[in-house]
């Protein structure tokens, strides 16, 4: 009869822990970093000037989206501490899963959504269309309830390789409809910006910064999203995945928070911009779209963001 050192130098044979507690080490440890960056920037907005003219709806946004992200923060903390802290010389334990890795996901599917509704409510205020904010609010619906569905359902798995058998077609699709919804709002921004261009160079610069901004920002999560699906299904039961997973919130969260602290780069140093396009989402209107108005740097703040839906 084997003893339990010689059983657990078996499973330990089994297990690689490079792709697997090695990876979710080194996800924390780079979120971690991240996380402070997204602290650093909720900062930066509450002591931007430019705050005082967002809508409270704004601010709570922001302050939810940091709360939320401090959550997840402590429950990727958690999972690595539950593996080689609360289960030392128990190797056993990293072939089931814990429950603060779906929880995890589940914070981060809120994120996301509510990251991807504030865009596409920019598209709606850039565009009018009905259509196009209708498929992008579309997607990001699918989105969500696609990474609710496979975390809720993990919950009644205890281990990984029945989570990997039973939850592959399910993460992998969810995966999938992430990449879909944060590639049709990022090339919906682009698209409505592009064609707000009016000639003029000051508005015109404004409108290549945000181009610019939505281009940079969004294909960051869109990239890591897409690295997140190939880890999932190049090496399902490994934890590669977790890896980007981990960040994934976080880059959403300063997504939004770099869209919302570069206002005053996205002015430059303009004078007069003529008001084509609405530069606020949650922000009362000060005009219809179309209208031609000239506005001097003192009133851009509260005209230019509301034309390209850049406050909330």
């Amino acid at each position: 009869m084997a003893c339990p050192a010689d059983e657990a130098a078996l499973i330990l044979s089994q297990i690689q822990l490079g792709p697997t507690i090695g990876v979710t080490y080194l996800g924390v440890a780079i979120s971690s970093a991240i996380y402070g960056v997204t602290c650093i920037q909720t900062f930066q907005y509450f002591r931007s000037p430019m705050r005082s003219s967002d809508a409270t709806f704004l601010k709570l946004v922001v302050s939810v989206l940091w709360v939320l992200d401090s959550v997840h923060q402590a429950l990727i903390i958690s999972i690595p501490y539950h593996y080689l802290i609360i289960n030392y010389a128990n190797p056993v334990a990293l072939l089931s899963t814990v429950w603060s890795i779906s929880t995890e996901i589940i914070v981060n599917a809120v994120i996301a959504c509510i990251v991807e509704t504030f865009f596409v409510m920019r598209i709606w205020k850039l565009s009018r269309n009905h259509y196009a904010t209708g498929i992008c609010m579309l997607f990001t619906i699918a989105h969500l309830t696609m990474n609710l569905v496979f975390p809720i359902r993990t919950f009644f798995y205890t281990g990984l390789v029945e989570v990997e058998k039973k939850l592959k077609s399910t993460g992998s699709s969810g995966l999938g409809v992430a990449v879909l919804a944060d590639v049709t709002i990022s090339a919906c921004m682009v698209w409505y910006l592009r064609k707000g261009r009016t000639g003029l160079r000051k508005s015109d610069d404004m409108i290549g910064r945000l181009i610019m901004l939505t281009i940079t920002t969004g294909s960051l999560t869109t990239m890591f999203v897409i690295a997140n699906l190939i880890g999932y299904l190049a090496a399902p039961s490994q934890l590669y995945t977790l890896f980007f997973n981990f960040m994934l919130g976080k880059l959403y969260i300063n997504s939004l928070l770099t869209s919302l602290n570069s206002r005053e780069y996205v002015r430059g140093d303009a004078s007069v911009v003529t008001n084509t396009l609405p530069m606020s989402t949650f922000r009362a209107e000060h005009g219809h779209v179309g209208q031609a108005s000239e506005v001097t740097a003192s009133t851009i703040p509260a005209e230019s963001e509301n034309k390209y839906g850049y406050g909330l």
